[in-house]
């Protein structure tokens, strides 16, 4: 398949592939393009779906690195793995990351948006990206993981100075190779959390750090420490692609009060639809890569081993002929495909029953504390896209409250 020229673009300039009339033209046009040597681009639902759920011939190892980039795979987050090793993980992990603990976790959650809010209430405004969305999410993955309130703030300033690091693409910086060389604080704290555990014995704490240290499987394996810590920064790195989730939330409810404000206040129980709504119209994470591991076919179009794929969340979660109106904020959706926020398949997020808590909370809050209309965005506000080639959402929410 050769390159299309009409819908060519470069995969580490993401502008167009942000671009919701570019990636409709796509998809209007075909099921898959090639909009550079080497690469892939799915436009549609079930061509995206379909390579999710192949993990045999469409592989996520590595694809966070930079070509030829090969890390320990004690270094490796759950999404470089394949099998055997991957499921391995992640049914040890599935053991503490579970929807009673999602439910769990939600009081502790609830206390700290109202706080959060009740100093939104009391400043008179501010924003709410930097005071609610960005260090949520973090801090949620934080608490069920087992580690104490007072680390949350240090431990996700040095998860997101790794995320903005060249480590994700080389696997080192300049203070050396491997997360403990170029990280060392970060992995110092985390290590001392794994260390605690293991002194304590299995029955002395109920949290996913726990799991992770003394969980084994009918063979007697256990994951490795190194890999713990490794597996700990994964889960509170990825769970930062959630603030944007709740921006775009809080930007729907924010921009209209009239419409979408009121029909949740007066109605909660749209609330989690609304939330599944948003992830699917916004999804937070618009793409993901993978790399074919053999020559396959996906939507018709020929696929050589070696080649990459973009799979596009955003474009495939619009596609007409999955859902109706796609391209409209819907709450009567009814019976539809499972949108493809959290991907698909073996590799699905293990973070779903968390987020999709802490987006219900957060809704459910804001329209206890600030009823539709009683917070506004700023007069000078301007919706600008966080400035991140995977992620969509806004950069900044100011609001006045009050008045």
């Amino acid at each position: 398949m050769a390159i299309d020229d009409k819908f060519a673009f470069d995969p580490m300039d993401a502008s167009k592939a942000k671009s919701w009339d570019f990636i409709r033209s796509i998809r209007d046009a075909m099921a898959v393009c090639r909009p550079t040597e080497g690469l892939l681009f799915t436009a549609r639902y079930d061509e995206t779906a379909s390579a999710f759920r192949n993990a045999k011939s469409f592989s996520s190892a590595g694809d966070m690195r930079a070509p030829g980039v090969v890390v320990p795979e004690d270094e490796r987050f759950l999404g470089e793995l394949d099998a055997p090793l991957h499921p391995r993980i992640r049914r040890i992990l599935l053991r503490g990351i579970t929807p009673a603990a999602a439910l769990a976790a939600e009081g502790w959650t609830r206390d700290v948006v109202a706080s959060r809010l009740q100093a939104i209430a009391t400043s008179g405004g501010g924003d709410l990206m930097d005071s609610l969305a960005i260090p949520l999410p973090g801090s949620v993955a934080a608490h069920a993981l087992g580690i104490p309130d007072e680390m949350h703030e240090p431990i996700m300033q040095w998860c997101n100075d790794l995320l903005h690091s060249t480590w994700p693409t080389t696997g080192e910086t300049d203070r050396g190779v491997g997360i403990e060389a170029a990280f060392p604080e970060l992995s110092e704290a985390i290590d001392d959390q794994i260390r605690m555990r293991k002194d304590a014995g299995p029955e002395q704490k109920d949290d996913l750090l726990a799991v992770m240290v003394h969980a084994t499987t009918p063979d007697g394996w256990r994951i490795p420490e190194a890999h713990i810590r490794t597996l700990a920064i994964n889960i509170l790195a990825g769970s930062l692609s959630a603030s944007y989730m709740i921006g775009n939330l809080l930007f729907r409810y924010l921009s209209e009060p009239d419409g979408f404000g009121r029909t949740i206040q007066e109605d909660r129980s749209k609330i989690p639809v609304a939330v599944e709504e948003s992830l699917r119209l916004e999804p937070p994470v618009l793409f993901m890569f993978r790399h074919a591991t053999e020559d396959a076919k996906l939507g018709g179009c020929p696929i050589g081993a070696g080649d990459h794929l973009m799979l596009s969340i955003a474009s495939a979660n619009r596609d007409e002929g999955s859902y109706p109106d796609a391209e409209e904020f819907r709450l009567d959706r009814g019976e539809s495909p499972e949108h493809l926020a959290f991907g698909a398949g073996p590799h699905l997020c293990l973070g779903n029953h968390l987020t999709r808590m802490v987006g219900r909370v957060v809704l459910e809050e804001m329209v206890e504390r600030f009823p539709p209309g009683s917070l506004r965005l700023a007069p000078d506000f301007a919706w600008i896209c966080v400035d991140h080639m995977l992620e969509y959402g806004p950069e900044h929410l100011q609001v006045v409250a009050g008045g």
